[in-house]
Parts: structure tokens; C-alpha cells; sequence
């Protein structure tokens, strides 16, 4: 081997050996539900300070783990209407359109978001409860 074999394979990798591009992957696929979960976070906080005037974390830790189960049912909801018996039962009922890969990859792509989302939530609301 060379060094400009080892010095490109070298470049692609971090020192634990996962990729680089991977992780990059990893981090844009997170950006949203993160950001997503901080501003449901910051709204609810500021809304029950306006509402009760006082920061009751049992509250807030009900608000988080109620938000974060509907936010899981939603991710479900999505996957499940992406499927082909769904999509055809839809597009003979509404008139939807037919079903396809690539719309069930994309379903699934936004549901991925939705739950990790909704997953944060949670867990930030089992974080609270246990304060």
C-alpha cells in the first residue's frame, strides 16, 4: 500500500473507525427533532410560566411525556399510512394516489424524524419526574 491509499483511508475515518460521513449523516438526520424538541421544550415552559406564574416541573414533566406519546403515535400514523394496504384501502375510499416505494421511503424518512423527536420528549420528561 501506498500513502496516498492509507492517507485516503485514513481521511474518511475517525480514530474509533467510524466513518466520518456516517456521523455527518447521523448529525443532519438529528438537526431537526433536535431543534424541533428545544422549541416544543421552550414553548411550553413559557406557557405554562404564563399560565400558573409559578414553574411546576411535575407539570411540565406531564406536558413532556403527554406530547412525546402523541408525537410516537403520529410517527406511527405516518409509517402506517405509507404501507401498501393502507395506501390502497385509501386510495379506493378518498381517492388518494397509489401506493409507491419511493412515498413509503419518504414516510418512513419523516416518521424516523417524528420519533426521535417524540423520543427526546420523553425522555426529557422522565428526566424531569425523577428531579
Amino acid at each position: 500500500m501506498n500513502s496516498d491509499q492509507n492517507y485516503d483511508s485514513s481521511r474518511n475515518t475517525s480514530r474509533t473507525g467510524v466513518s466520518t460521513r456516517k456521523t455527518r449523516r447521523i448529525l443532519a438526520y438529528v438537526k431537526k427533532p433536535v431543534t424541533a424538541t428545544i422549541t416544543v421544550i421552550l414553548l411550553d415552559l413559557v406557557g405554562i410560566l404564563l399560565i400558573t406564574r409559578t414553574l411546576p416541573r411535575t407539570t411540565l414533566a406531564l406536558v413532556m411525556l403527554l406530547e412525546g406519546s402523541t408525537g410516537l403515535l403520529a410517527g406511527a400514523g405516518i409509517v402506517l399510512s405509507s404501507t401498501p394496504s393502507i395506501s390502497k384501502i385509501g386510495e379506493i375510499t378518498i381517492g388518494s394516489a397509489s401506493w409507491s416505494r419511493e412515498g413509503e421511503r419518504h414516510a418512513e424518512r419523516i416518521a424516523g424524524k417524528w420519533i426521535i423527536a417524540s423520543s427526546l420528549m420523553i425522555l426529557i420528561g422522565f428526566a424531569l419526574s425523577m428531579t
